[in-house]
């Protein structure tokens, strides 16, 4: 029996954006006509039909922007499975519903806002997936999306402040209080713990160090904790965290965040700790893989990025598709402990941490 033919073949096959076939297949701008009818071409040519089972529902249809980090540079050590997870839910081909994707970072924020804003002003989306934390857009973008009444959803944190449909995230605090543990249970009372606390104005950051805190205030730990609050990788921040992981006295780290990770797991190596004192680290990349199968981290909390962007556009989706609004303003995903006898399920990327029917 041969395969379905999707979406992501046309895309692959003329060489563009999935978001351009959406366009493109729909009649709405965007695409160039030249582009529009090589898109039309290559559809034709595949065999390509949408999914028309959705069509039977009772619906509105609905056009969802997606404004995700990207996964270069830096990115690539939290967001990958983010977009798989995206990814993996457009895949599904659900007709009805469009998904224009606006991957941004440091250097294209602006421009990716731009174009995100003229299609606010033009009416032309009604749902927006993006990351609490990391905010691009201005004042007069949030002042459209709530006239417009444009569902939102966030995935790693929630804007302050902000209406949303829901939000998708892990338990932060019950995140910090899985590393204090992890790690008090093995260490003395008298040996110091390093924390890379990342950045306090974040929730997602501010909420595992405040989870980490309780648990050692409630269980009466008197390990002392050097704290640190960077959260970007440059040199003068590496060299900080490199003294403060060589002190004697320090015996353990932990970072709340995928680049706090990678500094700990080089100042590690490079001050001669790597293997000889307790390392919890966040989010698996490569890297951390590779840190993990070397003993330099012992343990690293995944915080199931993939399961939280799936089930994001999911409650969009049901919001759209059937007006099913989610009972709770937070949804929760479970987060998990990786270390060397679990992380072959990790380490090839394909674990997506949710149950698919």
């Amino acid at each position: 029996m041969s395969r379905k033919i999707t979406i992501r073949d046309v895309a692959e096959k003329a060489g563009v954006s999935i978001s351009s076939v959406h366009l493109a297949l729909n009649g709405k701008r965007g695409v160039s006509e030249e582009t529009r009818k090589e898109i039309k071409r290559v559809a034709e040519e595949l065999g390509y039909h949408p999914n028309v089972i959705a069509s039977t529902l009772k619906r509105k249809s609905g056009c969802i922007a997606i404004l995700v980090p990207d996964v270069m540079d830096n990115n690539r050590y939290y967001y990958p499975p983010i977009w798989k997870g995206i990814r993996g839910y457009i895949d599904q081909d659900i007709a009805g519903l469009e998904f224009l994707e606006f991957p941004y970072n440091d250097s294209t924020a602006r421009e990716t806002e731009d174009k995100l804003s003229k299609l606010l002003h033009a009416h032309e989306i009604n749902g927006l997936l993006t990351v609490g934390h990391e905010n691009v857009l201005t004042e007069e973008d949030w002042r459209l999306i709530e006239e417009q009444d444009i569902k939102v959803v966030f995935i790693s944190s929630v804007e302050p402040n902000r209406k949303r449909l829901t939000s998708v995230e892990p338990s932060y605090e019950i995140i910090g209080r899985t590393m204090a543990e992890l790690i008090t249970s093995r260490i003395e009372p008298y040996g110091s713990i390093f924390l890379c606390a990342g950045n306090p104005k974040y929730l997602a950051h501010s909420r595992v160090v405040r989870g980490f805190d309780a648990y050692l205030e409630e269980n009466n730990i008197p390990n002392l904790v050097y704290k640190d609050y960077s959260w970007t990788i440059d040199e003068s921040k590496y060299l900080h965290i490199l003294r403060e992981i060589s002190r004697q006295d320090v015996a353990a780290c932990a970072a709340v965040h995928s680049q706090g990770t990678i500094l700990i797991g080089r100042a590690l190596e490079e001050s001669g700790k790597a293997g000889n004192m307790i390392a919890v680290g966040s989010d698996i990349s490569e890297e951390t893989t590779r840190r993990i199968e070397a003993g330099t981290l012992t343990y690293v909390i995944q915080k199931n990025p993939y399961a939280q962007s799936y089930l994001g556009l999911q409650a969009l989706a049901d919001y759209f598709m059937a007006g099913k609004t989610p009972k709770k303003q937070t949804i929760y995903v479970g987060s998990e402990v990786v270390l060397k006898s679990n992380l072959i399920m990790y380490e090839d990327g394909s674990y997506n941490g949710i149950m698919l029917n």
